[in-house]
């Protein structure tokens, strides 16, 4: 019955706000490009092949959001009185290359939420959300563009994320080696939305602010407990400086009676605008508790044991010059059982108006070592 009166609430405030001639924008961003590609592949060891073997295939290619993802969306303000305001936000994903719905084919993948805005006190919105980590790790580098060496691979929902085959386990594990046309990802992925969530996000105080998320998971079963995933940051914004501070565990329906298994990211950074540049540093540790895996490191067999974290580096700095920018950026992700990849990134940005802007970049990844086979219990 709670349940039935919230989400009855939240449906309510949409209809009084579409009745009381709130503001409603309508917005949009398209992005395509044309490139090439190069997918490296690799095949599981075998016992006639215990170190497995790699094909790669170069491929020429219309792609969608190569510099930002395509969109539309509409973006409700009521205002209550008192600096209050009821908000919602229906954002959908949307690859030109192809016509479908970004984010899995959903409709409104990128957000769909509601809720209240306050200048004093914050924001609170409920829905599908955008996780505060993912703001911050977006907001150094080449914001997660095609040509970012830390492009985060999404793990997108619950059940990819959920390692119940060796397949599943490979993805989960070893995506920071991923070659996936056309971005190749050097640190490990996170959920970069999250569904059935509330998040907050504080107003900024002499340039401090803080954000926080929970999503609930859903996903509980007579014997399997839900996946709940949480996190937080802090932020700091002084002039040309910024620095900041992002956690964010990820956790997967698993039996009940076993702890809770999740890989968690814990991510500092900066950056400073000196004006004829602005040069940014992050670094992240990427950790799974309760975790344990089995498989094939570079052809030899682990036995099962804790996963040790990854080490994870990025540089960047950006450099105008008139109406063109030039970024670039380097990535590393370390560790003792998922082994090393380094990738580096540059791409040029030429504003032809306030709207429209071309662009060309490029982007390498190089797996050192990676698990080729694994299961995760």
């Amino acid at each position: 019955m709670k349940k039935t009166l919230i989400a009855f609430a939240a449906l309510s405030a949409i209809a009084g706000m579409a009745q009381a001639q709130s503001t409603v924008t309508l917005y949009g961003l398209l992005d395509a490009n044309v490139g090439s590609a190069k997918t490296n592949s690799f095949s599981a060891p075998t016992l006639l092949n215990p170190n497995g073997s790699y094909s790669s295939q170069r491929q020429t290619l219309v792609s969608s959001g190569g510099l930002n993802g395509s969109r539309f969306g509409f973006r409700i303000t009521e205002d209550l009185g008192g600096g209050l305001a009821a908000i919602g936000n229906l954002e959908g994903g949307v690859n030109l290359d192809t016509g479908a719905s970004g984010q899995g084919g959903l409709l409104f993948g990128r957000q769909a939420n509601v809720g209240l805005a306050s200048a004093t006190l914050g924001t609170v919105t409920i829905g599908r959300n955008k996780t505060p980590y993912y703001d911050l790790h977006a907001s150094t580098g080449l914001r997660e563009s095609a040509f970012d060496a830390t492009t985060n691979t999404n793990f997108g929902t619950a059940a990819n994320y959920n390692p119940v085959s060796a397949a599943d386990g490979a993805y989960l594990l070893s995506n920071h080696n991923s070659a996936s046309a056309p971005t190749a990802a050097t640190w490990l992925g996170f959920n970069a939305r999250l569904n059935n969530s509330i998040r907050y996000t504080s107003p900024s105080f002499s340039g401090f602010s803080v954000a926080g998320i929970y999503g609930f998971g859903e996903d509980k079963g007579i014997n399997q407990r839900a996946s709940q995933t949480y996190g937080g940051t802090a932020q700091y914004t002084n002039g040309p400086i910024m620095a900041y501070l992002g956690y964010q565990s990820d956790g997967y329906a698993r039996v009940a009676g076993v702890a809770r298994q999740s890989l968690e990211n814990t991510l500092v950074g900066a950056s400073y605008d000196f004006g004829v540049a602005k040069v940014g540093a992050q670094y992240n540790r990427a950790k799974f508790k309760n975790v344990t895996a089995t498989g094939f490191l570079n052809g030899t067999g682990i036995a099962g044991g804790s996963i040790d974290p990854q080490k994870e580096y990025g540089l960047s700095v950006s450099v105008p010059f008139g109406a063109t920018v030039v970024e670039a950026n380097y990535g590393q992700s370390k560790g003792n059982t998922l082994g090393k990849s380094t990738g580096a990134g540059i791409q040029a940005l030429y504003s032809l108006s306030k709207r429209t802007t071309l662009y060309t970049g490029y982007s390498s990844t190089k797996a050192y070592d990676r698990l080729a086979q694994l299961s995760v219990n």
